[in-house]
């Protein structure tokens, strides 16, 4: 079991250190290809609206088709998409290429822990999934450390953050081929295209309009209000055919429980915390401190060590309780006390101040991303495991793309473009919008407390499916 657990947690440390390794390569990267701080967000928001997007897809096509086999079909859209990011002569191009690697990571997301759900019960299932949230988590707040040492490669730089994942994602094809059983499906149905397409649109159309929105589009000009009335209707429309549809990409019918509606709420408040602890504080660091891409990757280590230790202990202690909302609860407060410390940020914060704040943010992720999915699944039988997974993931794969967006467009507003700010004012403007960016963090990170507050007390079962699914099937 374990043996296929590492090949599974080799897949989600490729996608999910392919979202952050470039936090301390952007100022290169943007300097190499003539980018500007709008392109800063929308290199990381692309990437997460496509996975966002698509881990529900990839979700409900593991549940349809072989999971092995989705998921190597899922390393192949991010092979491809890693490769053209680390050839992209431009700033477009490039964002257009971390698309492609975006819907390949949302197939890492939601595959992963589809093939664990149904490799392990959910009360053993809490000890693997702190042991995964380590690979999860950790190639997120390692990847800025990994890029920034990428970055001082001669004659290559920032272009191996990229064609590194090439060759990594071949090998964890070739040895998910190789290890993984084949996983038959549990269920038949089609593909909710018709779904996946208004969800695009809409949220494409939202993170847009948050973007430009006060940036030579004023808030209340018609274009302004027509641009985001016409994004609302088309997600309006896109929730009540997914709460219809029979195979609907995105279940919300699955959510009708109060344990998954809370969980999926507390994802979305996580998510956007999730990259704003790495990339923000990341870009505070070398923007508003002058610091090296190499040191502020360092600064962060701390950050996922906590995460670490965090997640491998509450693995721990919920396989042996079976009792899992304490842990829950904690977290979150965590993550809630570590934004609200980093919103006095200034140019002259103490960096133990820095590292100590983001630490808890990362304690507090440990504690809860995986374990949100982790409840939800031990509420639903294993005939949706795949589906309900797949949702929760993309509520909290939405919390970190709106976060990203929102966060990014207040950044924009204090620095629109890095090189037309002269050194001396680019660090006080940074830290401003670093501040405002964190007291944001913090207003979210309170809606996730509430949803875990709201939670009944939580037992994890002992058995792969449900008594009642079990019941019906016999």
């Amino acid at each position: 079991m374990w043996t296929q657990l590492g090949v599974l947690m080799l897949v989600q440390f490729v996608g999910m250190m392919s979202g952050t390794i470039i936090a301390t390569a952007l100022p290169a990267i943007t300097k190499e290809i003539d980018g500007t701080t709008l392109h800063y967000t929308w290199m990381f928001v692309t990437t997460a609206l496509a996975a966002a997007v698509t881990t529900p897809l990839w979700g409900r096509l593991g549940d349809i088709f072989d999971a092995k086999t989705v998921l190597q079909w899922s390393l192949g859209f991010y092979t491809v998409g890693a490769l053209l990011c680390g050839l992209a002569p431009s700033a477009d191009l490039l964002i257009a290429a971390r698309v492609i690697q975006g819907i390949g990571i949302g197939g890492h997301i939601a595959l992963t822990q589809a093939l664990a759900a149904r490799l392990v019960v959910p009360r053993l299932r809490a000890q693997v999934n702190g042991v995964m949230a380590v690979s999860q988590i950790g190639a997120t707040v390692s990847g800025p450390l990994v890029g920034a040492l990428l970055v001082g490669v001669p004659g290559i730089g920032w272009r191996l953050c990229f064609l590194l994942g090439v060759p990594v994602a071949i090998i964890a094809a070739i040895i998910v081929h190789a290890v993984l059983p084949n996983a038959v499906a549990p269920s038949e149905g089609r593909v909710d295209l018709l779904g996946a397409v208004l969800l695009v649109l809409g949220l494409t159309g939202l993170l847009g309009w948050i973007s430009f929105v006060g940036k030579g589009l004023p808030f209340l000009s018609s274009a302004s209000l027509l641009w985001l009335g016409v994004s609302v209707i088309v997600l309006a429309v896109a929730g009540w055919w997914e709460w219809r549809a029979k195979d609907a990409i995105v279940p919300l019918r699955a959510l009708a429980g109060r344990v998954p509606a809370l969980a999926a709420v507390a994802s979305l408040s996580v998510g956007a915390s999730m990259f704003g602890g790495t990339i923000f504080v990341t870009q505070y660091l070398q923007l508003g401190r002058g610091l090296d891409a190499l040191i502020a990757g360092v600064l962060l280590m701390p950050m996922a060590l906590a995460t670490f230790v965090a997640a491998l202990l509450v693995g721990r202690l919920s396989t042996r309780s079976g009792l899992i909302r304490r842990y829950l609860l904690a977290g979150v407060i965590l993550v809630l006390l570590g934004n609200a410390a980093l919103v006095p940020l200034t140019p002259s914060t103490p960096l133990w101040w820095v590292v100590v704040a983001s630490s808890l943010v990362g304690a507090g992720l440990g504690m809860t991303v995986t374990n949100l999915i982790l409840i939800a699944q031990n509420a639903t039988s294993v005939r949706d495991v795949g589906a309900v997974s797949g949702t929760i993931i993309f509520c909290r794969t939405l919390g970190s793309t709106v976060g990203l967006a929102l966060f990014g467009a207040i950044v924009a507003g204090y620095v629109p473009a890095v090189d037309s700010v002269a050194t001396s004012a680019l660090s006080e403007l940074y830290s401003q919008g670093a501040s405002l960016v964190f007291l944001v963090a913090t207003g979210i990170s309170s809606i996730g407390l509430v949803a875990v507050a709201l939670l009944p007390p939580i037992a994890l079962r002992s058995t792969v499916d449900l008594a009642e699914a079990s019941t019906v099937a016999a």
